[in-house]
């Protein structure tokens, strides 16, 4: 792998600092000695960014004033921001996914910061392509909020000359969709896949991610994007079984996708009676039922980038994490 390029002195916004990925963007840019402002719109994450050597602004990703006197005298903005659920109406995800990039692309813009990375995803390639596709394949629009904004998010970012990075399916410590809630489900003995539960997983672990990000800073081409994930694809159901053996709960159930569709729906519908997030919903099942893999050679060529935290690894770190005494263990 290409030696670690550092950015002592370095001026850097993160915007969605508070979140998983965001959080250790930021972590890793306070460790190579840049100046980081860490963006969200949580008044809670203030502290945490604080405690990681982070300047916090509180301010939503779609106040693109704010943003442009957060940005002011930054090199670099990582944008990290977004809505990163299964639920919720496409209102809000065409606000804050499409509506936060745009902001964020007009502050950059009008602050005078030379390279904005935007994180993407591999979602916007869709789940029913078999095969390995390569980084340019069209993207897809496939009625599920997430995947439709980051889909426009993307073409938006590329069109207005940001660096795009595409994570696979980003796990490690923290992580909510792949690590804390399924731990959740295990336990409860409720952990499901669909069909066989040969849907195809691109892991990729956070740390390995930070490294994408902060080389497509330094080495990326304006308006071009680059897949970021392991390089070797898991099915699902060895994922989840692993797990669960974490977890110490059942190893995850098959069921015929409509049905586990439907069981998502209602519990759906009972977590918002309660006001509460959803272990698990109707479009999950499409999330975990992925043909196919897309090619990671451009980040290698083109960034000098290698991804080094294999799934052993990073489940290894995960289940030290899991077992460490703390809150939200």
């Amino acid at each position: 792998m290409a030696t670690k390029q550092g950015f002592e002195g370095v001026r850097t916004a993160v915007t969605g600092a508070g979140g998983f990925i965001g959080a250790a963007v930021t972590r890793e840019l306070r460790d190579r000695g840049a100046e980081v402002v860490g963006i969200d719109v949580a008044p809670a994450a203030a502290a945490r960014l604080s405690a990681a050597g982070a300047e916090p602004v509180l301010c939503d990703v779609t106040d693109a004033a704010g943003l442009e006197r957060a940005f002011a005298g930054c090199e670099i903005v990582v944008h990290t921001a977004a809505h990163v659920r299964e639920w919720g109406e496409m209102d809000e995800f065409v606000r804050v996914n499409v509506g936060g990039t745009a902001a964020v692309l007009d502050a950059a813009a009008a602050a005078g910061v030379s390279r904005v990375v935007h994180v993407s995803s591999v979602v916007v390639y869709g789940y029913d392509a078999a095969g390995e596709l390569d980084e340019g394949a069209h993207l897809r629009t496939v009625g599920i909020p997430y995947i439709d904004t980051k889909s426009a998010s993307d073409r938006l970012a590329r069109r207005r000359g940001a660096v795009v990075v595409r994570p696979g399916d980003v796990y490690g410590p923290g992580s909510i969709p792949w690590l804390i809630r399924p731990l959740e489900l295990a336990r409860a003995g409720r952990l499901s896949l669909p069909g066989r539960g040969d849907g195809i997983m691109l892991p990729v672990y956070v740390d390995d991610l930070v490294e994408a990000l902060l080389a497509a800073a330094r080495r990326g081409r304006p308006g071009e994007a680059y897949a970021a994930w392991e390089g070797v694809p898991v099915s699902f159901r060895e994922y989840f079984t692993r797990i669960a053996a974490i977890a110490g709960g059942s190893p995850p159930r098959r069921l015929p996708r409509p049905l586990l569709e439907l069981a998502g729906a209602m519990i759906e519908r009972w977590a918002a009676i309660r006001g509460r997030p959803p272990a698990f919903t109707a479009r999950s099942a499409t999330f975990i039922d992925r043909r196919g893999t897309v090619s990671i050679e451009a980040a290698r060529s083109e960034l000098g980038w290698e991804p080094r935290v294999g799934l052993d690894e990073g489940l290894r770190r995960c289940a030290e994490w899991v077992r460490a005494p703390g809150p939200d263990r």
